[in-house]
């Protein structure tokens, strides 16, 4: 269990943080380690949008700055520890208080075994999923008989995580409210009303409807429309997905360029494999009318799931496997009722003569099928987590200019000269420049990188996006390895010796400020 949540740390080539979510999400808890407090939009790049949602970053930011440790180094532990005491703590807690021990002890084992381990990374959702677990753990206690003291104290914990949902991450924000207005539009039907508890619930729902209005009203309006749209991007993909086929190379797409055919198999089943077992449960508590709340909420965590595959074969399969990490809060002990029903021979479909016959001579082999099941789903899980070991395992030449194996001493050095010499001029350059200079020297970086690069010269295009006092980050990786640009899709070859020689030859408009092994720094001294 520890091993699986510290495979980031673990995983890190040159001990520091790194890939970009993570690398802009240390910016902002950086930032506010040097100024002191939280200021809402005041950060570069990704780590703008990060800055809306303080907590979990604030946190770890007291964290670092009380112990008095390295940032760049201790970042890349906090979370994962944190996470590490509360994720499987919560996660056996829901399922022990919906079935026995053995149920939410297999429960614990299918969720740490689950393609939403791919996100064990410093990033905000992981943060909101510790929120979003202890909000739907304290909905379950209070629909089931507890004194009042206990209720109240129980409501009040929900006042509390509820609230730090909406200051933790928007995407979590957004699922959890789509999760409880799902909640109460089943609730209307009384065979899915929890009893004597309807009325609870509205009231703690309704609260958290207000507080993410509010929120959003106060602070995330300048970025809710781009969430906005990100949204609507969704539901297209989710409605046509043919249109917005991965493709080889593009950022985000595929599955990894080290997984064989079968690994990929693999890992699909066992996310599919799990949704069922946890459906074959739902239809018995159907068949049964009992436990209504947990019906419920199997249902929602299951419509979730199967309404986001259709992402799985687009650029946003991301979003299929951060929601199955809120999903299996409830799907894994579902699925591992299943699993411990059939160990006893209670299986709810007729078996062939020979398998019926095999089970009563050995009493033994309902129990050893559902081992061999449990460890089929937890391994072909664990498949998944790419921003680890997964890189070591890539050949050259399918890296991408921004592989976390090059982010090293050479860009931390080229960031920290940066932050003493550089001056108020954007920078422009690969993911990997952008990862340095914005993420470790609070540069300004923009859009459209890849214009200004592509071509021999620089057209009328790329001139427009350049300004005087700007610069320009060449690396050496860029002509022998594919070249990844911020927010754009990847580049299916590397940069030609032309491309990336035009700064160094344009003595009239370029002038070289700094080089080494790896990097070299263009000012832009005027314009045609």
């Amino acid at each position: 269990m520890v091993a699986i949540f510290l495979q980031y740390p673990i995983g890190a080539p040159h001990l520091v943080v790194y890939s970009t979510d993570p690398i802009f999400n240390y910016s902002f808890t950086a930032g506010v380690i040097r100024s002191g407090f939280w200021a809402p939009g005041v950060a570069n790049a990704f780590a703008r949008v990060y800055s809306f949602y303080p907590l979990g970053n604030v946190f770890e930011g007291y964290v670092i700055a009380a112990a008095g440790v390295e940032p760049m180094y201790a970042y890349n532990w906090i979370q994962p520890i944190i996470r590490t005491l509360a994720v499987p703590a919560i996660v056996y807690a829901i399922g022990r208080r919906l079935f026995v021990t053995r149920t939410a002890v297999l429960g614990l084992l299918f969720y740490m075994g689950t393609a939403s381990i791919l996100f064990n990374a410093p990033v905000q959702q992981e943060n909101g999923t510790i929120f979003v677990g202890l909000s739907l753990l304290t909905l379950v206690i209070l629909t089931q008989n507890v004194e009042r003291t206990a209720k109240r104290s129980t409501q009040a914990l929900f006042v509390l995580t509820a609230g730090g949902i909406v200051m933790t991450h928007h995407l979590s924000s957004y699922i959890f409210a789509s999760w409880l207005a799902s909640l109460m539009v089943l609730m209307v039907v009384p065979r899915f009303r929890p009893a004597g508890s309807s009325i609870r619930l509205s009231m703690l729902v309704l609260y958290f409807f207000v507080v993410l209005s509010l929120y959003i009203v106060t602070f995330t309006y300048q970025i809710f429309f781009t969430h906005e749209q990100t949204f609507e991007r969704v539901i297209s993909q989710f409605l046509t997905p043919e249109d917005f086929p991965v493709t080889p190379g593009a950022a985000g797409g595929g599955l990894g360029r080290t997984f064989s055919s079968i690994e990929i198999a693999w890992l699909a089943g066992s996310v599919i494999v799990l949704l069922l077992l946890a459906l074959v449960t739902l239809r018995a508590f159907l068949r049964e009318r009992q436990r209504p709340f947990v019906i419920t909420n199997g249902l929602v965590a299951s419509a979730l799931v199967l309404t986001s595959l259709p992402l799985i074969v687009t650029s946003l399969n991301y979003v299929t496997l951060r929601i199955s990490e809120f999903a299996n809060f409830f799907i894994a002990p579902l699925a591992a009722a299943t699993l411990v029903r059939w160990s006893r021979s209670k299986v709810p479909f007729r078996l062939p003569g020979l398998i019926r016959l095999a089970i009563r001579r050995r009493k033994w082999l309902p129990q050893a099928a559902a081992v061999l099941m449990s460890a089929a789903i937890f391994m072909g899980g664990n498949l998944a987590p790419l921003f680890n070991m997964r890189v070591y395992f890539e050949t050259p030449e399918s890296r991408t200019t921004d592989s976390p194996v090059f982010f090293g001493s050479d860009a931390l050095r080229v960031a920290d000269w940066g932050q003493g010499h550089f001056a108020k001029g954007r920078v422009w350059g690969d993911q990997l420049a952008v990862d340095a200079f914005a993420g470790f020297a609070d540069m300004r970086v923009d859009f459209g990188s890849e214009r200004i690069f592509s071509g021999d010269t620089l057209d009328a295009t790329a001139w427009s996006r350049l300004a005087v006092g700007d610069y320009v980050a060449v690396d050496s990786l860029m002509v022998t390895h594919r070249t990844s640009f911020f927010q754009e899709p990847a580049r299916v070859t590397p940069l030609t010796p032309s491309e990336v020689g035009k700064f160094a030859q344009d003595h009239r408009h370029f002038a070289l400020v700094y080089q080494d092994g790896l990097f070299s720094i263009y000012r832009v001294i005027s314009k045609p």
